[in-house]
């Protein structure tokens, strides 16, 4: 990373993190989910630095992005904001790559802002109906100790989303619950997981037959979160676009597989 910086969305700040390795004019931004941050990429942000301009964003409501009720955190409302900082960082088009969360992020930029979007990558991401998960509607109204929204729930969720339990580290783990684990972190948690209905991307479903930038869907082949199908499924709905599996990875493929991740990335930005 080159450097971080807060940019004005409306009435909220967003925390953005540079990786400018090269002087390429074309722009490459990572979105992520639930309930991750901006460093879900930090392994695959430096392959793509060689080559594009890379940012990758804390969406509001998570990182060090400022938070907000959660009638301001759904996906349409972080599609407005990511387009607002781009305009804040004047840079007219990009490609966005999206994991779960910002999966459905990506898809939206598609359908409403197609003149913003040069192509557009769905990695293990939200879709149709698949989502909310159960285990993100659990914190709304916990049940039992285990569903109490808390940085110990957070890496309950991660664990469970790896396929291989030893690239999660305890200074990953950290990067994705210190900023929940305040004392207004649970109910910041809570907020998130309110602000999200299936409907924001079911409604989105007509239209996808009408993108016309360029799609890639990569799903891990072991993702318990979101399974596979629902990435052949967009692939069947989306013209020309193409579907591929991440062998042994799970939700987090970016995790489990950085350089497979980050070549497959590569390669969808390259003949693009």
């Amino acid at each position: 990373m080159l450097k971080e910086q807060r940019v004005c969305v409306g009435e909220y700040k967003m925390n953005i993190r540079f990786f400018h390795e090269s002087n390429s004019q074309e722009v490459v931004v990572l979105i992520h989910g639930i309930p991750t941050n901006s460093h879900l990429w930090d392994q695959v942000a430096p392959y793509l630095a060689e080559n594009y301009a890379v940012i990758a964003i804390d969406m509001i409501g998570y990182g060090k992005s400022d938070r907000a009720p959660f009638t301001d955190l759904t996906l349409p409302d972080q599609a407005n904001y990511i387009v607002q900082a781009l305009d804040q960082l004047n840079i007219p088009t990009a490609h966005f790559i999206g994991h779960d969360l910002g999966g459905g992020v990506v898809q939206i930029l598609a359908v409403a802002s197609p003149e913003r979007v040069s192509s557009i990558v769905v990695i293990d991401g939200v879709c149709f109906a698949n989502w909310p998960l159960p285990k993100v509607v659990s914190i709304r109204y916990p049940t039992a100790e285990e569903f109490v929204p808390s940085p110990l729930f957070i890496e309950r969720m991660l664990r469970e989303g790896v396929y291989y339990p030893t690239m999660l580290t305890p200074h990953l783990i950290e990067k994705f619950t210190s900023p929940f684990n305040t004392p207004s972190g649970p109910e910041e948690l809570r907020q998130a997981s309110f602000a999200l209905n299936h409907h924001q991307t079911e409604d989105l479903v007509p239209y996808l037959p009408g993108i016309k930038c360029p799609v890639t869907l990569l799903w891990g082949q072991h993702d318990r979160y979101l399974v596979p199908f629902w990435g052949l499924l967009l692939q069947q709905t989306i013209p020309h676009s193409s579907f591929k599996i991440i062998p042994n990875a799970s939700h987090y493929s970016m995790i489990d597989q950085p350089s497979i991740v980050a070549h497959e990335f590569l390669r969808h930005l390259a003949s693009h």
